[in-house]
């Protein structure tokens, strides 16, 4: 058997690579100061909640659903965990109950989609509003603040890494595993791609995509310690946003809206390409009212991008 040529070793690689490598170096060439180690760590340390969110994403979205409470979900984690506290929970406590309501958050948000068949858009959609009115409630409408040297504890290094990214690392591989090694994992695909499979395998399909948004749950509850860990309050708005950014994300790393397709290791290098250009913009001194534009531009112009590529690729 021959070996691949180089052409056919280019067709392999994910279009997003070549995305992420010409936006580094487009900020490079701008600002010299892009490329130092500083600033890179300062990439990770900030795509953290956000990547751990895309994976969540990502689960959602292999089931043919998609989720827009996710940014509710970190705010109410942040602000729920502080709350806690200042009534007197201790702080670690305190996260494990918000992560564990993240997770009640998820199976009720999969028992209204399996159970009434209703679209998963307009389900999440209706949770973001109820969830983020009770962290409003919660803290009146402004941020709250318990002090901690636990939040710092996330961000200090160990053998080079952050603790946080090492945490968005372990969250990965649990994803992956559970995508790759799992009978859910299975399930999930097949929820996306062939749900009619399940049930002609005695698989009950509505308690699997409950399963599916609990994990969800699960990792977006995470998701929401890390924010709070980099915030060091509870902020009830501080993730709006950035549900739709773990879509853009998800869909940029390859991760079809149809069919159960995709994975997280493309879901992570969608994650990377958007913090690259939002700290690529705000390093090159871009004012902050056009830097959401021209980041949903330049992600909107990616993803098309990557939607034309892989159409080629597939009819080739």
């Amino acid at each position: 058997m021959k070996g691949k040529s180089f052409k056919d070793i280019i067709r392999s690689i994910p279009p997003v690579v070549f995305m992420l490598v010409a936006m580094i170096v487009i900020f490079a060439i701008i600002e010299p100061r892009y490329l130092s180690a500083r600033n890179f760590r300062n990439i990770l340390l900030q795509c953290v909640p956000l990547m751990i969110m895309a994976f969540a994403q990502t689960i959602v979205i292999l089931t043919e659903g998609i989720d827009m409470s996710l940014n509710a979900v970190v705010n109410i984690v942040t602000v729920l965990t502080v709350w806690l506290a200042l009534k007197g929970v201790p702080l670690p406590v305190g996260m494990l109950i918000s992560v564990l309501v993240a997770i009640v958050i998820g199976v009720v948000k999969g028992f209204f989609v399996s159970k009434f068949s209703l679209p998963p858009f307009i389900v999440s959609y209706g949770m973001q509003n109820i969830v983020n009115s009770i962290a409003l409630l919660l803290t009146g409408g402004a941020s709250i603040y318990f002090a901690s040297e636990l939040y710092r504890a996330f961000t200090k290094t160990v053998f080079i890494v952050p603790n946080n990214v090492w945490v968005a690392a372990l969250m990965f591989v649990l994803t992956y595993l559970m995508l790759k090694r799992t009978k859910l994992g299975a399930n999930i695909r097949a929820l996306g791609g062939n749900p009619e499979s399940l049930t002609l395998a005695g698989v009950n399909p509505g308690r699997s995509l409950i399963k599916a948004y609990a994990f969800a749950g699960f990792l977006t509850g995470v998701a929401g310690l890390m924010m709070l860990c980099r915030v060091e309050s509870g902020q009830p708005i501080v993730a709006n946003g950035l549900e739709f950014q773990s879509v853009a994300a998800t869909v940029l790393g390859g991760t079809s809206l149809r069919h159960g397709k995709g994975n997280v290791t493309g879901t992570i290098l969608g994650v990377l390409l958007i913090q690259v250009i939002q700290n690529g913009l705000n390093i090159c001194g871009v004012p902050a009212i056009y830097q959401s534009v021209s980041t949903g531009g330049i992600v909107l112009a990616a993803i098309i991008v990557n939607a034309l590529i892989t159409s080629r690729k597939a009819k080739a």
